[in-house]
């Protein structure tokens, strides 16, 4: 007897109240709902047969597509021949990739402290920071998105991100982003960290001007600041690097990989550190405890998705251009709807003149099988993360689709 597919309406009906049937319904309700069956190269497909071309990428996880075949192999390689390990002990697969990490990474970043996730390695490196310094305020730049842990929430904007949470963790303050000025008139002497994304990813995916990383890295020099680069979105080539700070030749006190450090393929995250940075644990080398970080497994699939992504990168350069080319022009034929396009390496944002347009249109490539996002402080800006592994049927296919799109918007 054949099992009938698994449709939005019978996993709602079997499974819905499994994951909360109101959140289940209101996401069902913006016409949002994917029921996931497999995901490769730059399409995720759904249990009914719809192919959805994957132009967010969960933020970067899958930037070198659904299942890499060459990031795969190497799991399955592990997986064969690998524990996985304990968080007490060392082994090759985690030296072969803390060293791959010291050799590609902003020079004098030479040590990498484990984790899983995100949000844990930003809340691990502002620990880190306020344990090294004897500090504790927290300068940020504003409307920032660096997870929805403790700390990590306690740097996101007043709104319904996180009020629902408060109250937070104190000393948390909020600075104009891009602004050496305002910067210059937070930082003081009582300053642990100064964290910053190299582009603000989920307000207006805008980079700053020229030289604010040169300058915050002498104001943090000058009052014994860490500077934190927050690299979850930002690395593994999504700005046209290896990691985002390299494009303007800056390197932090810490930077925090997660995302796509791994392909997509298993939970992965770290925070590079300058050497002598955990100095203040003294002879308890167990400060902080993650009983799941650095698999001896995900050791190996991270190592070789940094070098999948080295090798990625000039053609996905190339087509970046190509894809901007057509972004720029589906704007200046949408005047009226998009006001402007950014682009910073792989990351573009399209300047919609409101909330609404933005959200519909991010609604309306969704049912035309093509999964965009909007920010989620700002409907007003979609965004496009392609992956590395997209190439000239894809630019065409988001050409034609985005076409149709803002055809029936305006």
């Amino acid at each position: 007897m054949t099992t009938p597919p698994l449709t939005r309406d019978r996993f709602i009906e079997r499974y819905g109240r499994y994951f909360d049937a109101s959140r289940v319904d209101a996401i069902r309700k913006l016409n949002y709902l994917l029921i996931e069956a497999r995901g490769e190269g730059p399409y995720v497909y759904d249990t009914e047969g719809r192919r959805y071309l994957d132009l967010w990428n969960v933020g970067g996880i899958h930037s070198l597509g659904h299942r890499n075949p060459v990031v795969v192999a190497a799991m399955q390689e592990a997986m064969r021949g690998e524990d996985f390990g304990s968080l007490f002990y060392f082994s090759e697969a985690k030296a072969r990739l803390a060293e791959t990490l010291a050799k590609t990474g902003p020079p004098g970043l030479e040590v990498t402290f484990p984790a899983v996730t995100g949000s844990e390695a930003i809340d691990q490196a502002i620990k880190i920071a306020r344990g090294a310094t004897g500090r504790s305020e927290i300068l940020h730049g504003n409307h920032g998105y660096h997870g929805v842990t403790g700390f990590a929430l306690s740097m996101m904007a007043p709104g319904e991100m996180r009020d629902w949470a408060e109250p937070l963790i104190p000393d948390f303050r909020a600075v104009e982003y891009g602004s050496i000025a305002a910067l210059e008139r937070a930082i003081s002497e009582r300053t642990a960290a100064v964290v910053l994304e190299p582009v603000r990813t989920d307000y207006d995916g805008r980079a700053p001007e020229p030289g604010y990383f040169a300058a915050a890295r002498k104001l943090c020099d000058a009052t014994g600041a860490k500077l934190i680069a927050d690299e979850v979105v930002t690395g593994m080539g999504r700005l046209g690097h290896l990691w985002g700070m390299q494009r303007w030749g800056v390197s932090p006190d810490m930077l925090v990989t997660a995302k796509g450090f791994s392909g997509g393929l298993f939970p992965m995250a770290g925070v590079l550190m300058r050497s002598g940075t955990l100095d203040f644990w003294g002879e308890n080398p167990y400060r902080i405890i993650s009983s799941y970080a650095w698999s001896n497994v995900g050791a190996v699939v991270s190592r070789t998705a940094i070098e999948e992504t080295l090798r990625l990168l000039p053609q996905a350069n190339a087509m970046g251009d190509r894809l901007d080319t057509v972004v720029n022009d589906l704007a200046a034929k949408y005047p009226a709807l998009v006001r402007s396009v950014r682009r910073t390496g792989l990351l573009w944002a399209l300047d919609f003149r409101d909330e609404m347009a933005g959200a519909l249109f991010v609604i309306g490539m969704f049912q035309r099988g093509v999964i965009v996002v909007a920010s989620s402080q700002n409907l007003a800006i979609p965004k496009l993360y392609p992956s590395l592994v997209c190439g000239d049927e894809q630019i065409a296919e988001l050409a034609q689709k985005a076409d149709e799109t803002l055809a029936s918007l305006s």
